[in-house]
């Protein structure tokens, strides 16, 4: 399923590149019936939390985010999809494996079991895709370091591996929009010390990156924040660039 995907991606790609070339008309074919794109958001333990916020942190943003992210990815590129392009998945249930991107809100209140921690390992070794997102500098909620709980399940996962920093020269940042930077305001928390957008990844063996983790930023709060007209689109411009390159990388990688 995987492959298929994949091997869609650079089909459209390939079309998109024809088309700039020919600048004539064209007659489209109809719309494919099924979402060519289909993403999973993780549902996992989690540690003690703010009850206040009347939610688990794994459903942070959900589904207004989904919505406006996919509406935006069908809008740039052309990929279709659905109401159904979106799902919840238990990271503890096989079912993760049939989804190739997986999105993971809120990884600095994991509290994973044995299972969870396996699923989490083998996933990524079979090649699948994971974003990260929505996590902090422990200045921010005067909680754990975050950063080191996504750190410490992923070495206890897949020890073989390493989480490192990227920067801007890595393919991910230019595999649909070419973003010249990595500094952006993060959609709250700026006024924290050590509050600053970093981006950190996973690589297999060959160089293909399979997880990115959005530190101290949290992209899913900006598409939400668009989606319910809280926040003017021109903030969120770069949220929707990163989001879109995600997706346009792990199905072409």
């Amino acid at each position: 399923m995987w492959r298929r995907l994949r091997g869609k991606v650079r089909k459209f790609l390939a079309i998109v590149a024809f088309l700039a070339a020919l600048a004539g008309p064209v007659v489209s074919d109809a719309p494919p019936k099924d979402s060519e794109f289909v993403f999973a958001r993780l549902q996992c333990g989690q540690r003690e939390y703010w009850m206040h916020w009347n939610e688990a942190p794994w459903h942070h943003d959900y589904p207004f985010s989904e919505e406006f992210f996919l509406t935006m990815l069908h809008e740039v590129t052309g990929v279709h999809v659905t109401p159904d392009s979106y799902q919840i998945v238990q990271l503890s249930s096989p079912d993760i494996f049939r989804y190739p991107f997986l999105y993971l809100s809120e990884p600095g209140f994991m509290k994973l079991n044995d299972q969870e921690i396996a699923n989490l390992g083998e996933y990524i070794r079979r090649g699948g895709f994971i974003m990260a997102d929505d996590f902090r500098t422990a200045n921010y909620l005067r909680g754990p370091e975050e950063l080191d709980i996504l750190r410490n399940y992923l070495k206890r996962a897949i020890p073989e591996r390493e989480l490192v920093r990227l920067d801007i020269h890595h393919p991910i940042f230019h595999s649909f929009y070419n973003i010249d930077t990595l500094a952006m305001k993060p959609p709250y928390g700026s006024e924290t010390p050590g509050f600053v957008p970093e981006f950190w990844g996973m690589s297999d063996e060959h160089g293909n990156l399979q997880l990115i983790a959005n530190y101290n930023n949290d992209l899913g709060e900006f598409w939400e924040w668009v989606d319910k007209g809280q926040m003017p689109f021109h903030p969120a411009v770069r949220s929707v660039e990163l989001g879109i390159n995600y997706v346009i990388y792990a199905m072409s990688h």
